[in-house]
């Protein structure tokens, strides 16, 4: 669980990261914020961790149900965003169970559970090319890695 004071700087390094990523795309920036407030919220709501107040869950609800679906750069790429959907999805579900498992499954899961990540990089690709997804994929993996049991 981190405190509030660490989740405002991971969000100062968020907005940094995905602003890299979207480049001079205004709609990939806006897409990826979305993204990002809709994690964080579904997170703190399925961990029980942080609270989630009524405004914020209306919010995702919005944005997953409008404003993302309508955003013109998830619309111009919406099958290789959708699948990575689908992918990131999947690996946290599993992360949710594997996180009940022995030592190894645990490790898995600590891994699985940030494949939302990998969104990032490929916004970057979209926008500016194969040199700046690398360096956003490297950039999140040192920026975000965490401690086992973190």
């Amino acid at each position: 669980m981190t405190t509030l004071k660490e989740r405002k700087e991971l969000g100062k390094k968020t907005l940094e990261i995905i602003s890299s990523a979207a480049g001079k795309d205004g709609f990939a920036l806006d897409y990826l914020w979305m993204w990002a407030r809709c994690s964080r919220c579904l997170d703190d709501i399925f961990d029980a961790d942080h609270p989630v107040s009524r405004e914020e869950l209306l919010e995702v609800f919005e944005y997953l149900l409008i404003k993302i679906p309508t955003n013109p750069f998830f619309t111009e790429y919406r099958e290789t965003l959708l699948s990575q959907h689908v992918s990131m999805y999947n690996a946290w579900m599993a992360a949710n169970e594997w996180d009940k498992g022995d030592k190894t499954d645990r490790i898995y899961a600590h891994v699985w559970r940030d494949t939302h990540h990998e969104l990032v990089p490929i916004v970057a690709l979209l926008t500016q090319g194969h040199e700046k997804m690398k360096e956003i994929s490297d950039l999140i993996r040192k920026t975000f890695k965490k401690d086992l049991g973190d």
